[in-house]
């Protein structure tokens, strides 16, 4: 079992579940609705707490009844929450919308800011996931201090010093050479990975050197793909810590993230 900071956010999601995909001017109808607590960092955390390790969260809740309802929640799954902040404000909802193919979109609340993470607890840990916006300048550079740092690729190319980036592949431009040099700009010389993500297609495996592809299994059909990429990203730190390579960590991350959203709380209606 690893000791893992994991930094992200943790939000009230409110799912709508739709009867056929969205098409534009088209009308549409919600099944059900349903609310349930989701962000990166939780859906993270979660698929690393299933496989054992020790997740130290590090987030902001709202100080409502919402947030302070999932403050206790996280302590009775298990995370370890001493550096989880309660800050003034309403916990708004993350809009989702789902498809019955379980596509998802996602609208996320106007005007919602909460405050950067002004700094990273100096906690001994094997690894550190970052999967959050608001950092300080200050906080990013305390990532060098860590010996290992996993990161999701930023939508903003902002620094962020770490020895491996995750990322789906439509966020990233371009051919594997053209893809490594602007990850390499975020990650600077720390960088050893870049893993991309695509769906139900291959993995592409990115290295200084070279780039492989690997095979994504097949899996049965799931109601809804939230936190496919997050459950993706708990599966890749648990199989690096255990010591497989990048290709094996990405066919086990896939694994993992299969197995999650075929858990009963992402079933629907």
């Amino acid at each position: 079992m690893a000791r893992i900071m994991v930094v992200g956010n943790a939000n009230v999601d409110r799912i709508w579940w739709l009867d056929r995909p969205l098409v534009a001017s088209s009308r549409l109808s919600c099944q059900a609705t349903e609310e349930r607590y989701g962000g990166g960092g939780y859906y993270t955390g979660l698929a690393l707490l299933d496989l054992g390790h020790e997740v130290i969260l590090v987030a902001s809740l709202y100080d409502d009844d919402k947030g302070r309802c999932y403050l206790k929640d996280l302590d009775r799954r298990g995370f370890n929450t001493d550096f989880i902040t309660l800050v003034p404000g309403t916990t708004p909802s993350v809009e989702i919308l789902v498809d019955p193919h379980g596509e998802r979109t996602i609208i996320a609340p106007a005007g919602r800011n909460r405050p950067a993470i002004d700094s990273l607890p100096p906690v001994d840990v094997s690894m550190v996931y970052l999967n959050a916006r608001g950092m300080s300048a200050g906080a990013l550079r305390q990532l060098d201090d860590f010996e290992h740092v996993v990161s999701q690729y930023p939508l903003f190319a902002e620094r962020r010093p770490a020895h491996v980036l995750i990322a789906s592949r439509s966020d990233v431009k371009g051919e594997a050479r053209t893809a490594w040099g602007a990850a390499a700009e975020i990650a600077a010389s720390r960088l050893e990975t870049l893993v991309l993500t695509n769906g139900m297609q291959p993995v592409e495996i990115v290295s200084r050197e070279h780039s492989v592809f690997v095979d994504v299994p097949p899996a049965g059909p799931v109601r809804d793909t939230t936190g496919a990429g997050d459950y993706f990203a708990g599966g890749y730190i648990d199989a690096i810590a255990r010591g497989l390579d990048a290709g094996a960590a990405a066919l086990a991350a896939c694994k993992v993230a299969a197995l999650r959203l075929a858990a009963p709380e992402h079933a629907g209606p």
